[in-house]
C-alpha cells in the first residue's frame, strides 16, 4: 500500500521501503490527478500545468520527468502513475491520499478530528508550487476548509459525552482562527465549552453557552482580512504538567478572546508550536502576529503580560497571587479580568496599529535598531546609533526611533566615563523632540529622564521617570530608568527595589538592568550580591570598574586587580578624579564610598 502526504509536505510512502523516490513535479501531477478525480489526462495538459512558459520546454521536462518515474520502477519501488505515447494514467498500485478524509464515510466525529489534524498545516505547502497548479490549489484550500466547517457542525449534532465536546470545541478554535468573523461557528464553540466543562453526558447541543463576557466589552464585527492577529503563549508548567487549573484558566481566556471579534486568536496548536520554537520571533512574524499575551505560573501566582510587536512594548501586565483551589473557583472571574484589560488595550493601539500597517518598513527598521541596544558595550551602542539614523532618513518624525537614539547618547557618555557634557545635549534634544512628537510615549519620558539625570538634574529625572511609569506602569525599560535614577537621588534601597520588579517584569532583559542592579547593591553594601548581579551580564566588559571596586570592598584584592587591568585595557584615558566629579548622585557619601572602592582596586 502506498500512502501520499500532501500536508505540511509532498512525498509518497512504501510501507515496506519508505519514500518512494519520485520527482516532484511527478507527485504534483499525482496529487492533480487524485484530487480532481482524474484517471487519465493527456500529457500535454499536465505538461502545461506543471511548466510554465514555453511549451516546447515544457514537453522535454516532461520527457524527462517519465524517464525518471519509469527508472524508478525498474529499481523495484511502486510505481503510481503509467505513461503511453500521449497520456498520463493512474496505475493499479492500491494508494491512499491523506486529503481523501474530506470525502470519507468516516463518522462525524472521528472525521472530524482527523480533518483537524490535518489543518493544522497546509495543503501543497512548497515554495517551488508550479504557476500553473497554484490557482487550482488555491481551490483545493478553500474547499477543505468548506468540509471542515461543514464537518464540524455535522460532530456538534452527534456529540454526547464530555471529551466529544471537547474535539468539537478544538476544530471550533481551528475554524476561528481562519475566519474570526464566522459567527455561527463562534456559537458551537461557545456552546460547546460550556458542554466540555460538564461531567457525563450532555443535555442538550443547542442550550446557549453561559461563558459571557462582562458588560461594556467592545464586541464589533469586522472583516477578518483586517482583524489584527493575537497569540496566547500557555505557561510552560501548564504545558508540561497539564494541571487542571493552569490549562483550563488558559482555556477561558481563550473562549473569552474568541468572543471580542475584534481580534483574530491564534489556535492554541499554533501557540504552543511558537512557544516550543527556539526563534520565537521569527515565528511571530512569520504568522503576521500583532499581540502577545504571555503567561507564566509559579509559586507568586499567575502573570500575565499583554506585548505590542510593532513596538515590542509591554501594554499590560498583572500578577494575579492563586492557589489551586482558588484558581479552580475563581478562574473564570479571573479570564474576565484579563480579557478585559486585553479589550481596552486593542482599542487603544488601534492608530498605532493602523500606523504599523500603513509603514511596515519604518518599523521593521525601529526594531533591528533596538536589538543592539541589548547589550551595554560602546560598539554596539554606535551600531545602535547608525541603526537609529537610518530609521529616521526613512521617516524623521518617528518618535520611538528619536527616543532610542537619545539612549545611544546617554550611554555612550556613561560608557567612556569622559564627561562630554555635548553628549548629555544631545541625549536631552532628541529625548524633547520625541516627547513633543508623542506625549504619550513613555519611552521618550524614560529617555529625558536618563539625560537629565546624567546632568545632574536629579529631580527633573525622578519627575520625568514618574510620568514615564505612569504612562505604561508595565513598561521594564522605564521602570529599570527610574531605579537608575534612584540609585543617583541617593535611594539605593528603593532603587533596587525598582530593578527587581523590572527583572521580573522582563526575565530577558538587557545587561543594563543587572548593571544598574549592581550599582544599588554596591552602595547598600552588598558587594558579593552586586558581583552577582554583574555575573549575570552578558557582556559585562561595560562594568568593570564597578566590579573591581566591588571585589576590592569584598576583600578580594587579586580580582580587584585583575578587573582593574581588564577596565584599564577598555579605557586606558581614564580618570577617576575627573569621573568623579561629574558623576551625578546626590549625596557625597555615595562618590566617597565609589573612590574608596575603586582606589583600593587600584585606580
Amino acid at each position: 500500500m502506498l500512502r501520499l502526504v500532501t500536508f505540511g509536505g509532498i512525498w509518497l510512502a512504501d510501507e515496506e521501503r519508505g519514500t518512494v523516490p519520485l520527482p516532484q513535479k511527478a507527485l504534483f501531477g499525482l496529487v492533480y490527478m487524485l484530487a480532481s478525480g482524474e484517471t487519465e489526462l493527456p500529457r500535454d495538459y499536465l505538461a502545461r500545468l506543471l511548466w510554465a512558459g514555453d511549451q516546447d520546454a515544457a514537453k522535454i521536462n516532461f520527457r524527462k520527468m517519465t524517464e525518471r518515474v519509469r527508472k524508478c520502477a525498474l529499481d523495484g519501488w511502486p510505481a503510481p502513475l503509467d505513461f503511453t505515447a500521449s497520456t498520463v494514467q493512474l496505475s493499479a498500485e492500491p494508494l491512499e491520499a491523506d486529503f481523501s478524509v474530506f470525502s470519507s464515510d468516516l463518522e462525524a466525529l472521528p472525521r472530524l478530528n482527523a480533518m483537524s489534524k490535518l489543518m493544522t498545516r497546509q495543503f501543497m505547502d512548497e515554495a517551488n508550487l508550479p504557476v500553473g497548479l497554484k490557482p487550482w490549489v488555491e481551490k483545493q484550500r478553500s474547499v477543505q476548509w468548506q468540509r471542515f466547517r461543514a464537518g464540524l457542525f455535522e460532530a456538534q449534532a452527534a456529540a454526547a459525552h464530555r471529551s466529544e465536546w471537547a474535539d468539537v470545541k478544538d476544530s471550533a478554535k481551528q475554524l476561528l482562527e481562519h475566519d474570526p468573523g464566522d459567527s455561527a461557528v463562534r456559537e458551537v464553540l461557545l456552546g460547546a465549552h460550556r458542554h466540555d466543562d460538564q461531567p457525563g453526558p450532555s443535555r442538550s447541543s443547542n442550550s446557549r453557552a453561559e461563558f459571557t463576557l462582562p458588560a461594556g466589552t467592545a464586541i464589533v464585527p469586522s472583516m477578518p482580512m483586517e482583524l489584527p492577529r493575537l497569540v496566547l503563549l500557555p505557561p510552560q508548567e501548564a504545558e508540561q504538567n497539564a494541571a487542571y487549573p493552569a490549562s483550563a484558566l488558559m482555556e477561558d481566556i481563550t473562549i473569552s478572546l474568541c468572543s471580542l471579534r475584534t481580534v483574530a486568536v491564534v489556535a492554541p496548536y499554533t501557540a504552543a508550536r511558537i512557544r516550543q520554537d527556539a526563534d520565537k520571533m521569527a515565528q511571530l512574524e512569520r504568522h503576521s502576529i500583532s499581540y502577545v499575551l504571555d503567561t507564566n505560573i509559579s509559586s507568586e501566582g499567575l502573570f500575565v503580560q499583554m506585548i505590542f510587536l510593532p513596538s515590542d512594548s509591554v501594554l499590560w501586565a498583572e500578577r494575579f497571587r492563586l492557589n489551586a483551589s482558588s484558581l479552580a473557583s475563581h478562574r473564570r472571574q479571573v479570564a474576565q479580568m484579563i480579557v478585559m484589560a486585553i479589550s481596552g488595550h486593542l482599542q487603544r493601539t488601534e492608530i498605532v496599529l493602523a500606523d504599523y500597517r500603513a509603514h511596515p518598513d519604518v518599523y521593521r527598521s525601529y526594531l533591528t535598531s533596538a536589538q543592539h541596544l541589548n547589550k551595554f558595550t560602546l560598539p554596539e551602542v554606535r551600531r545602535a546609533r547608525n541603526a537609529f539614523r537610518e530609521t529616521l532618513r526613512m521617516r524623521g518624525d518617528f518618535a520611538p526611533a528619536l527616543a532610542g537614539l537619545s539612549r545611544t547618547y546617554s550611554w555612550e557618555w556613561v560608557l567612556t566615563a569622559r564627561g562630554e557634557t555635548e553628549l548629555l545635549v544631545q541625549a536631552e534634544e532628541t529625548a524633547r523632540k520625541a516627547v513633543a512628537l508623542q506625549p504619550e510615549l513613555a519611552s521618550a519620558h524614560r529617555e529625558l529622564g536618563l539625560s537629565r539625570l546624567y546632568r545632574g538634574d536629579v529631580d527633573g529625572s525622578l519627575e520625568a521617570f514618574d510620568r514615564a511609569e505612569g504612562l505604561s506602569p508595565h513598561l521594564a525599560d522605564a521602570i529599570c530608568g527610574y531605579a537608575d535614577a534612584l540609585v543617583h537621588a541617593s535611594k539605593p534601597a528603593d532603587g533596587l527595589a525598582k530593578i527587581s520588579n523590572a527583572i521580573r517584569l522582563n526575565p530577558i532583559c538587557p545587561d543594563d538592568y543587572f548593571w544598574i542592579a549592581a550599582g544599588a547593591s554596591y552602595f547598600l553594601g552588598e558587594f558579593h550580591q552586586a558581583i552577582g548581579y554583574i555575573d549575570r551580564m552578558g557582556d559585562s566588559s561595560s562594568a568593570r570598574r564597578l566590579l573591581a571596586a566591588s571585589y576590592a570592598m569584598a576583600g578580594d584584592t587579586a580580582k580587584a586587580r585583575f578587573h582593574r587591568r581588564r577596565a584599564q585595557e577598555l579605557n586606558p584615558q581614564f580618570d577617576l578624579d575627573k569621573w568623579l566629579s561629574v558623576l551625578p548622585v546626590k549625596e557625597q557619601w555615595q562618590k566617597e564610598l565609589y573612590r574608596e572602592g575603586l582606589m583600593k582596586a587600584g585606580f
